[in-house]
């Protein structure tokens, strides 16, 4: 069987474990310049920490959302509106085809959680951005 882990959730999951690892109390930093979760030491508590840094994902992200759609027209509205339904699909049948990497593992949630606030915040960045051209 085949298995295939995108890059930063593989490097967000092997970060946790490695500082897992190297300091018994466990501090754990999420990469890419995303707040530190001190203290995880557990799949349960690195899934907590990953669930408030999706939590603080989706509500940029809606943010985000709320101003670009303030900015746009009636046919552009109705494009964003589509655009971020097939992409909240995406996000988590995506979620969910990498967490399958570990399927049945205590891990499956971590990179399920891992991915939909990757996702979320990429998206949240992708739709400032746009909020910026219009």
């Amino acid at each position: 069987m085949s298995v295939h882990i995108s890059r930063g959730t593989l490097g967000a999951v092997l970060s946790c474990l490695l500082l897992l690892s190297t300091n018994g109390y466990g501090a754990m930093q999420a990469t890419q310049g995303v707040s530190v979760c001190t203290s995880a030491t557990t799949n349960a508590e690195m899934l907590n920490c990953q669930n408030l840094r999706y939590q603080r994902a989706l509500a940029r992200l809606k943010s985000a959302y709320e101003k670009l759609l303030s900015k746009l027209d009636a046919p552009g509205k109705i494009k964003l509106q589509a655009a971020e339904a097939a992409w909240v699909v995406f996000r988590k049948a995506n979620a969910d085809f990498e967490a399958d990497a570990a399927r049945g593992g205590t891990m499956a949630p971590l990179i399920r959680t891992t991915v939909l606030a990757d996702m979320t915040e990429a998206r949240s960045a992708n739709l400032e951005k746009s909020t910026r051209l219009q």
